[in-house]
């Protein structure tokens, strides 16, 4: 099978991995941003050049005659690379132009979810002015201040957290209306986060094993928003802290959302669908959809995923998705990214490391590369965001985090930190209790 990716993130290689899993069955054509090297020691070939150039794109593809094309990243899906695929023959896993506003524009899903499944939204509204901000403010009480387009995980800021008053919070909201007019607020939720994703095609749709991602740059959940600095899993593909309920309406709403996205743009729903939770004391409440493979949860995702996920990509492509093809391995991960110190306040690119990637998967780690690039001399080279990371499986992830930790005090490269306190045993207690006290209180 000849199978095209574009994208060159950890995302990316966590699924050239799994893609090629049967290497003497299958290819892999590469179209990515940059050439990362854990994917180069998998493709047969690679060609860089811009991600939102869908001509170039679908020329490549249509050349090397591949079987079916999985997009990693975002921006080809915004720029409309799906559809042109498909209308050149090639079948393709994501969302199509149409069906990618429920990531692009976060006014078009609040809106698409106040008609389809309107309880599972927090109270919102989109602002033109810092009076009106002031006013929903003094209504609901703190605020996510949101930029209605992409901001790659970083554009989000809490009342609370990032903004400590209501004045920084008018601030932060006037630095928005000046850029793009308008931005998105909404009533701060109290609760634990989680991420669930599907795979979906045509009305078929597999539940991947739930996630907790974290997004803040440093332990405590302190400092500013992330694209994520890792996530972890449990071995029966929930989370401690969610009831059976939670989990039935977060896929409920899910189904409902892939259906009208369908509808609306007038094809079936052929890729991953990606769900932001938060469980209240009140049930659960969307945060934010992604119409792709969440990252750095795509890395738990494709390391835990069994069988043949080359299969299960190309049948979801082709709107022939088995959902009893689709199996994950009953234990739990973690991922943690390696990052530069100074992200992500700064991009600091050019940094120079070596990685001793032969001890980490002697302690059983796999290494995924990110933001970096190797040079001819075998030194590895920071790209700005985030750099590296390694993922593992177990019995838990607290077991799994003291594995890791152990072996990142003696293995991290200078210039580079990660956070210790994910999927630390007691930090999963601790959020645990919080969310039982919660609901107490709320009863």
């Amino acid at each position: 099978m000849r199978i095209g990716l574009i994208g060159s993130g950890g995302r990316e290689h966590a699924m050239a991995e799994a893609l090629c899993r049967q290497s003497d069955r299958d290819n892999l054509v590469v179209y990515a941003s940059h050439r990362n090297p854990g994917i180069n020691a998998i493709a047969s070939q690679t060609l860089v050049g811009k991600l939102d150039d869908v001509d170039a794109i679908v020329q490549y593809f249509m050349t090397n005659k591949v079987d079916f094309v999985a997009v990693g990243p975002e921006s080809p899906l915004m720029a409309g690379a799906v559809d042109a695929l498909r209308r050149a023959g090639i079948p393709t896993v994501g969302a199509n132009k149409a069906q990618a506003q429920i990531e692009s524009d976060k006014h078009f899903m609040r809106k698409l979810m106040a008609e389809v499944v309107p309880w599972g939204s927090p109270d919102w509204k989109l602002v033109g002015s810092r009076q009106e901000a002031a006013s929903f403010i003094g209504e609901v009480g703190e605020v996510a201040v949101k930029p209605t387009g992409l901001t790659g995980g970083k554009g989000v800021q809490v009342m609370g957290t990032q903004l400590a008053t209501v004045e920084d919070a008018l601030a932060y909201i006037d630095e928005w209306l000046e850029k793009d007019g308008v931005v998105l607020l909404e009533e701060r939720l109290v609760g634990e986060e989680f991420s669930r994703m599907v795979f979906a095609s045509d009305g078929e749709i597999a539940p991947v094993s739930v996630a907790q991602d974290f997004k803040y740059a440093y332990e405590g959940d302190q400092g500013l928003m992330t694209g994520g600095m890792g996530v972890y899993t449990m071995a029966d593909g929930s989370m401690p802290f969610l009831t059976e309920e939670n989990l039935e309406q977060a896929d409920r709403l899910m189904a409902q959302v892939i259906h009208a996205l369908g509808e609306r743009s007038g094809h079936p729903y052929r890729g991953i669908l990606y769900g932001q939770f938060m469980v209240t004391a009140r049930g659960i409440r969307v945060i934010e959809f992604n119409a792709r493979l969440g990252d750095p949860e795509a890395i738990n995702v494709m390391t835990l995923l069994e069988g043949d996920p080359a299969q299960v990509f190309f049948d979801i492509a082709r709107g022939q998705l088995d959902i009893a093809s689709v199996r994950f391995a009953k234990q739990a991960s973690l991922v943690k990214y390696l990052v530069p110190k100074e992200y992500p306040e700064q991009s600091i690119k050019g940094r120079h490391f070596s990685f001793p990637v032969q001890k980490a998967e002697r302690a059983g780690f796999q290494v995924i590369y990110a933001s970096v690039s190797q040079e001819e001399d075998g030194l590895l080279k920071t790209l700005g965001s985030r750099t590296m990371a390694l993922v593992g499986m177990g019995e838990h992830p607290g077991g799994l985090c003291e594995s890791m930790e152990s072996l990142l005090a003696d293995i991290q490269p200078e210039g580079l930190r990660h956070r210790a306190d994910i999927g630390a045993r007691e930090l999963i207690e601790t959020k645990t209790a919080w969310m039982e006290e919660l609901r107490a209180k709320g009863k």
